[in-house]
């Protein structure tokens, strides 16, 4: 039963594809670096560095298939990483991949850019802009278990992470903290719709029962669909 409710497929892979030539991002850009199928422009004021690993993390995040350019520029302590999609218009982008954007914004902007605020940016063949996300979380994680945290401290996305290992032991999982009276906790899940939760209910329950006591605060529950749909809700 555990591995049915909890052996998730977190996020769908995006797939960056293109081959366009000169986009028109209106990004003013100094400098730029080529590794494999993959070139980073970046202004002035953004390091060589951050341009190699901001490269690396699109090369290690998101699947390549022909040439993609990646546009980094800086105003002020916020960054703006603007990618080349294959998507056309916002209408191609489904549910699933714009919530795996919405994470890989906050996934960036720790593991790149040391927590600086960030907007990610996907372009068409013609350089325009067709979907963009803010990075909103920090993030912890053990055992392929990740706590996603906004509003609360890393000590209670920590209780939040010890508890996640202690009832499931390993992932992939995917559990988001956003602020606290009530602490609103979501949960990644498998099922497609609350008619499918079935007996797992009374495993979120323990869930909202437990982490409101080791939270110290009312909890609301959210079990989120594989597209990150909020699909069920349980309050402590």
């Amino acid at each position: 039963m555990r591995k049915f409710v909890f052996a998730l497929l977190v996020m769908a892979l995006l797939v960056i594809a293109t081959g366009c030539e000169s986009p028109e991002t209106n990004v003013k850009t100094e400098k730029s670096l080529t590794i494999g199928d993959v070139t980073v422009h970046y202004s002035g004021d953004v390091s060589l560095s951050q341009a190699k690993a901001v490269l690396g993390f699109v090369r290690d995040n998101f699947q390549i298939n022909g040439k993609t350019d990646v546009y980094v520029s800086k105003s002020g302590d916020s960054y703006t990483v603007k990618v080349t999609t294959p998507y056309g218009s916002a209408d191609g982008i489904d549910k699933k991949t714009a919530f795996y954007v919405r994470i890989m914004a906050s996934k960036m902007s720790q593991d790149v850019l040391n927590g600086a605020k960030l907007t990610l940016k996907l372009l068409n063949g013609d350089g325009k802009e067709v979907f963009s996300a803010e990075s909103r979380y920090a993030y912890i994680e053990s055992n392929g278990i990740t706590v996603w945290y906004a509003g609360v401290s890393a000590d209670d996305a920590q209780k939040v992470l010890d508890y996640a290992v202690s009832l499931v032991g390993s992932g992939p999982w995917d559990l988001f903290i956003d602020g606290s009276n009530p602490y609103t906790v979501s949960a990644m899940s498998s099922f497609g719709s609350k008619d499918e939760i079935g007996d797992a209910e009374g495993t979120y329950r323990k869930m909202v029962s437990d982490l409101s006591e080791r939270l110290g605060g009312k909890v609301v529950l959210r079990v989120l669909s594989p597209d990150g749909e909020e699909i069920a809700s349980f309050t402590s």
